[in-house]
């Protein structure tokens, strides 16, 4: 179960890393006159196919459990926010 959370926690870490490419990639795909993808739809479809991606690794090594694969992928999105925010708290701001 250790396992498929961090493999959710690495999913959720690296669909933020993994947008641009996945962005490109869809948009080879698409014709010419389709609209872009919002930004909303490139996060969310980098998400999925990360956690996609880690459901199978889970599966390879037979352990597939979904709930800590899915609450692992939900941390790893939060966890950089949070900790972008909290070295920002601990800088200080001199200009204001």
């Amino acid at each position: 179960m250790l396992v498929t959370f961090l493999l959710g926690l690495f999913a959720g870490w690296a669909a933020d890393r993994a947008e641009p490419q996945v962005t490109s990639l869809l948009s080879g795909l698409l014709l010419p006159d389709d609209p872009p993808f919002d930004p909303a739809e490139a996060r969310a479809l980098s998400l999925a196919l990360c956690l996609l991606v880690a459901a199978v690794m889970s599966w390879v090594l037979a352990v597939p459990h979904a709930v800590p694969l899915a609450l692992g992928g939900c941390i790893g999105v939060v966890l950089p926010r949070v900790r972008d925010r909290v070295r920002a708290a601990r800088t200080p701001d001199y200009d204001t």
